[in-house]
């Protein structure tokens, strides 16, 4: 065999193999950061009612640019009451919601997730949220949902 062509194919065959390790790492990863969700919601409701005594329900919303949410209520939530309760679509972005310009919404409603699978949730939209500049929510409910995502993904980090 030529010997130039054979250590080519010994250079691809190494960077191939380390393509598959960090793919495999890669894959590691997003099975931390992307949760079964219904029972990670399910788990933050029954946290929250534990840590601060208010009753979460689930819900999902679809906004005016097409956006599917997951959203956690607030049991009489005045906010869910007069803009979302009984229609077929927000007539604005569902992001709005958490922007303390646009609603006073210290504890009412938490964006779970946004536009991603039905049965996975995204960890990290959650995260990125609660570092938004203008984010509605209260400090004790940003320390809350930080306490319990730091929590989730820790505990799959470490997990056996």
């Amino acid at each position: 065999m030529i010997q130039s062509y054979q250590k080519i194919l010994e250079m691809e065959s190494v960077v191939s193999l380390k393509l598959e390790q960090d793919r495999k790492s890669l894959d590691k990863i997003r099975k931390i950061l992307y949760q079964e969700k219904n029972f990670i919601i399910d788990r933050l409701i029954i946290y929250l009612k534990r840590e601060l005594d208010i009753d979460y329900y689930k819900y999902k919303i679809v906004d005016i640019d097409s956006n599917v949410v997951d959203i956690i209520v607030k049991k009489d939530s005045k906010i869910f009451n007069e803009n979302i309760e009984g229609k077929e679509f927000l007539n604005f972005n569902a992001e709005e919601l958490i922007d303390r310009r646009m609603f006073d919404n210290k504890d009412e409603i938490i964006i779970t997730d946004l536009n991603f699978d039905n049965d996975l949730l995204n960890l990290g939209y959650l995260c990125d949220s609660l570092s938004y500049n203008f984010l509605s929510y209260s400090d004790t409910i940003k320390d809350k949902l930080s306490t319990f995502v730091n929590y989730v993904i820790n505990k799959s980090i470490y997990k056996k």
